[in-house]
């Protein structure tokens, strides 16, 4: 038997959707629609029915038909309905779908929560949540809410990489940072490599973050639960600023370092065009399109076509052409190494030794350096 969910999401995250995706000013939309600024917030937020009129005029200005958008405000009656009844059986499915787990051995649940009352109360606070209904209104985008990049080697569990998202989002607030400057942000970028000169990861935090909070993004990292199988995330704030959110998959460093400028090279190609709200795990108008690109955008930094050519023409590929290529393009022999393995020039694991690789420990969301 299939289980009902246990959110309810209003006409007004489809809009919201739409319009973002389309670029259309909310204001502007707002006016079209014949309706004053709150009244707009009040459609948004599933708080102002939809009647004959008003679903007209949105299929007139967003397509399909008066129908779907009154069958859609009458489903969204539906759910509510249904949640308004919702027994401690369905909170408690709920809480089953998630990473429970994982989320004690990281400290992110505490460990007395497993009554089942401390447990459903406990995961509700941190995704900072008076109850299921409002998680259901905030998070019923799932983790479309964000553009991440994984293996498409592996399945990805959509709780798991919710939390972890959720991981990510907790910290933004916290962190005071600039506007943000996208020229800037473009300018500084290149020169972030250098970083990957210190070894320890909380070094490398640090540095990176100094220098994109000044530009106005955010970093944050967060250990993947179990079932997450993803490596970076971007996304915009409230406020219009980015943030990059890491998991340290694969625990090395050039796998680290091609995430970052990975969803780096997206706030700078695609900005919020790549973000969408709807449920798809890669979002974007042409997203294998916008991959490719992130993932060259990436290499040319880490590895300049004219270093890696030189590499590559090289009769036989070693340790000390490697390091050289490596102080040519200002990283480490490590980032080098999986450049070579990215593009096939080498067997994967030939020059591990050559890797910087972490490890986690008590922290959560940093994790430390393996010493060689």
């Amino acid at each position: 038997m299939r289980a009902e969910p246990n959110w309810a999401s209003p006409p007004g995250a489809t809009i919201a959707r739409v319009i973002k995706t389309r670029e259309i000013d909310p204001s502007e939309f707002a006016d079209v629609m014949g309706l004053k600024a709150h009244e707009f917030e009040a459609l948004l937020h599933g708080k102002l029915r939809l009647n004959e009129k008003l679903a007209e005029a949105l299929a007139e200005q967003l397509g399909s038909t008066a129908r779907f958008w009154l069958a859609r405000d009458k489903d969204y009656l539906k759910e509510l309905a249904r949640l308004g009844n919702a027994d401690i059986t369905a909170i408690d499915q709920w809480a089953q779908s998630m990473p429970v787990a994982s989320m004690r051995r990281f400290g992110w649940l505490p460990a007395d929560s497993r009554a089942r009352s401390v447990r459903n109360n406990a995961l509700l606070s941190f995704f900072d949540c008076k109850s299921i209904q409002e998680w259901g209104q905030r998070y019923s985008a799932g983790v479309g809410a964000v553009a991440f990049r994984k293996s498409l080697a592996f399945a990805s569990d959509g709780m798991a990489t919710l939390v972890w998202l959720r991981a990510g989002e907790a910290q933004v607030a916290s962190r005071p940072t600039a506007q943000f400057d996208r020229d800037e942000f473009k300018h500084i970028l290149p020169s972030l490599k250098r970083v990957s000169a210190f070894k320890h990861p909380a070094t490398i935090l640090q540095r990176l973050r100094e220098a994109c909070a000044v530009v106005g993004v955010s970093i944050t990292t967060a250990r993947a639960p179990d079932g997450c199988r993803a490596s970076g995330a971007s996304w915009f704030d409230a406020k219009g600023r980015p943030v990059i959110h890491l998991s340290f998959r694969h625990l090395s460093e050039d796998h680290f370092w091609f995430t970052f400028f990975h969803e780096a090279a997206h706030i700078i190609l695609h900005g919020q065009t790549h973000i969408d709200g709807d449920g798809v795990e890669v979002m974007g108008a042409d997203t294998e399109t916008q991959e490719d690109e992130a993932n060259a955008y990436a290499q040319e930094i880490l590895l300049p076509d004219d270093v890696r050519q030189d590499l590559l023409d090289k009769q036989a590929l070693n340790a000390k052409a490697i390091m050289q290529a490596a102080k040519a393009a200002k990283v480490t022999a490590g980032v080098i190494v999986g450049q070579l393995e990215r593009a096939e020039a080498i067997p994967h694991g030939k020059f591990s030794f050559l890797k910087h690789r972490y490890r986690w420990s008590t922290n959560s969301h940093v994790p430390e350096l393996v010493a060689s």
